[in-house]
């Protein structure tokens, strides 16, 4: 499957009242995840604040979680945090992709990947509601696309999204216990202790400078919190 070497955005989105009212970061993290490189033909990507917080100058996680609930309240993203997915709601609408057979076959390749169930559901939902407005589209005959309007569906406004911002505070060794169970939690801090304890001779007469290094350090981690990495991904095994 060819991946997507464009972002179409709609220049009437600018008269819809509802995406006017959002805020400038809110309609920044909306047009990024749009045209996010990994945004497949179902309008979802991963989500990983870090990471997105990474592809603009003077932007921290903190920053994309406050974006992202605003876009979650207003419907115009779903959000998955147990599967570090997220959905843009208006790409299947109005990206074009299901006016195309072969790109809607696509789509219905993307939505097998999908591992988020709720985010499974929005899509076909958006599916079928695209297909109540269009109904004369041959994208509607492929086997595939005949499969996904089968599955189960649920409307965006029916769907609960609390996004949970502990992991901006926790410790790599609480992170793990609290997503992946104990064992994770205990190689974390395992991994992370040898990582950042070793032989030290600092005593109660430490110099100033080190003194100001560690407040620097600190301030640096209060102003810029850090996104814990998936255990599976930082080699961590089970």
């Amino acid at each position: 499957m060819m991946g997507r070497e464009r972002a179409s955005i709609n220049i009437d989105i600018w008269g819809d009242s509802a995406f006017r009212d959002l805020t400038v970061p809110a309609q920044a993290l909306y047009f990024k995840l749009m045209s996010h490189p990994k945004l497949d033909y179902c309008g979802v990507v991963e989500f990983h604040p870090g990471r997105l917080a990474s592809m603009s100058r003077e932007t921290t996680a903190e920053d994309i979680m406050t974006a992202a609930s605003e876009l979650s309240e207003k419907w115009w993203c779903v959000f998955d945090q147990s599967t570090d997915e997220v959905m843009v709601r208006g790409f299947l609408r109005h990206d074009g992709v299901l006016l195309q057979p072969r790109l809607a076959v696509s789509a219905a390749k993307a939505y097998a990947a999908i591992a988020s169930n709720k985010i499974r559901a929005v899509v076909v939902h958006e599916v079928k509601r695209f297909k109540r407005e269009n109904p004369g589209l041959a994208a509607w005959d492929k086997p595939q696309m005949i499969t996904l309007l089968k599955q189960e569906s649920a409307d965006v406004r029916d769907t609960v999204t609390d996004l949970d911002w502990a992991f901006l505070t926790m410790t790599l060794g609480e992170h793990y216990a609290r997503r992946f169970g104990q064992d994770y939690a205990q190689a974390s801090d395992q991994t992370s202790g040898s990582a950042t304890t070793g032989p030290t001779t600092a005593t109660a007469t430490s110099t100033p400078t080190a003194t100001s290094s560690n407040e620097d350090a600190l301030e640096r981690n209060e102003r810029y919190p850090q996104v814990l990495p998936h255990p599976r991904r930082s080699g961590i095994a089970s």
